[in-house]
């Protein structure tokens, strides 16, 4: 196999969501594969954005390129061409692919080569976004390099927010602007309240990340229902004769919809004599126009909850990955079970049970309740793999890939492909 720099990087990601709670851009963080003892080399950037480019098409979604490395962010700087007419740095499509370079506070901070390398990005006319805390903006003489901040926001700054953003508003106003700057994007928000104060009242353009937990637990008193659009998008492919195929991976799109459809395939009044094992044989033992029925009694108690949304996508990413990530000659079965290893990842968080308690009620197998309770088994390397992947700790994901031998090259060839395939601006991913 030639050697690519795809082999000589750590790659993690992390969605960025818009206001509308759906997919705006993906960052993906990069740091050079570097060993113990072993000094960073230098990086062929070019080879690198090749590499990036033969695998997300012209409608993957914006890129943000976050360098760990000042030796690395250097090179991606001189490097990354600007798009060949002006853009906004992200949540935009350009037929071009021109990833946003992220210029981390501190290593402009501390090393001068870089802060030498924004300024000539910058006159190149290279779309950048300065990385850091909110009460400690980039220098005057540098400032106007960048087009958008990436914040976080201390203690007292988010404690602020958050008074503000529980202000009483009188009946019948609108709440008032908030106070943190507009057009940019936030990190690290941990809280529902926040969060829609950032995108609802602030302007941001986007949320790194997302506080899953809260919104979970703010909707506590919520039954978890499958999301409208997507009981609805497999109905329409239903009555246009979409094929087995086709509305099998819409059904994919949320996790409660597959794990709803697999409690009822399985429930004793059908009378099924073997267990349902997952979506396609649900289909192929009841039929479309069963399929049909119970999808149509879904429907008017389905979701519309938009805050879910990131929480589902997110497993739905997972799944994917985990599908790249397992063997090409794996039988049809195994694959499914690895796929649904990703899939049913989070509904411990989305139905507020451990999920031994909920794979308890599906004849899954035990390949597939080892990976996910016990956290052991054929599939618990990939989907820790796929877990780590989430975070910007790409120092975690590097030894995680050496215990369970996993080539680096490989996660990240994964990575890449999966995020090609991600549509934005849509409930689905």
């Amino acid at each position: 196999m030639t050697a690519s720099v795809l082999d000589s990087v750590t790659f993690t990601y992390q969605p960025v969501w818009n206001a509308q709670r759906t997919l705006g851009a993906v960052a993906l963080h990069v740091r050079p594969l570097v060993r113990k003892d072993v000094p960073e080399g230098p990086l062929d950037a070019r080879h690198l954005l090749d590499e990036m480019r033969d695998r997300l098409p012209h409608d993957a979604p914006p890129v943000l390129l976050v360098a760990q490395t000042a030796r690395m962010l250097v090179e991606l700087l001189d490097t990354v061409e600007p798009p060949p007419a002006a853009r906004a740095p992200v949540f935009a499509t350009s037929g071009f692919f021109a990833p946003t370079v992220v210029v981390a506070a501190g290593l402009l901070e501390r090393n001068a080569d870089v802060a030498a390398a924004v300024r000539r990005a910058a006159r190149r006319g290279l779309p950048l976004v300065w990385q850091g805390s909110t009460d400690r903006p980039p220098a005057e003489d540098i400032k106007t390099c960048f087009q958008r901040y990436w914040l976080t926001l201390p203690p007292p700054w988010a404690a602020a927010a958050l008074q503000d953003a529980m202000r009483p508003v009188p009946p019948g106003d609108r709440p008032p602007p908030g106070r943190l700057p507009a057009g940019h994007i936030f990190g690290g928000i941990e809280n529902r309240t926040l969060m829609e104060y950032c995108l609802d009242r602030c302007g941001a353009v986007g949320i790194a990340g997302w506080p899953a937990e809260d919104v979970v637990y703010s909707l506590r008193h919520t039954p978890s229902e499958p999301d409208h659009a997507v009981v609805l998008a497999t109905l329409k492919a239903l009555e246009s004769d979409r094929s087995a195929e086709a509305v099998q991976d819409l059904m994919a799109h949320d996790p409660l919809l597959v794990y709803r459809f697999l409690i009822f395939a399985n429930s004793p009044g059908l009378g099924l004599r073997n267990g349902v094992e997952s979506v396609r044989h649900g289909m192929m033992m009841l039929g479309f126009d069963t399929l049909r029925s119970w999808l149509g009694e879904q429907l008017p108690h389905a979701s519309r909850e938009a805050a879910l949304q990131p929480i589902k996508a997110q497993t739905v990413i997972r799944a994917r990955l985990m599908d790249r990530l397992i063997d090409a000659g794996v039988e049809d079965t195994l694959r499914r079970e690895v796929t649904m290893c990703g899939l049913f990842s989070g509904l411990d968080l989305l139905l507020d049970e451990p999920l031994a308690t909920i794979l308890a009620r599906l004849p899954v197998s035990g390949r597939v309740r080892e990976s996910l309770v016990q956290r052991t088994g054929p599939y618990a390397g990939e989907l820790a793999i796929t877990i780590a992947l989430e975070s910007p700790d790409t120092d975690a994901l590097r030894k995680l890939c050496d215990r369970h031998d996993m080539e680096a090259g490989d996660v990240n060839r994964a990575l890449l492909d999966v995020v090609g395939g991600l549509q934005t601006g849509s409930a689905t991913v």
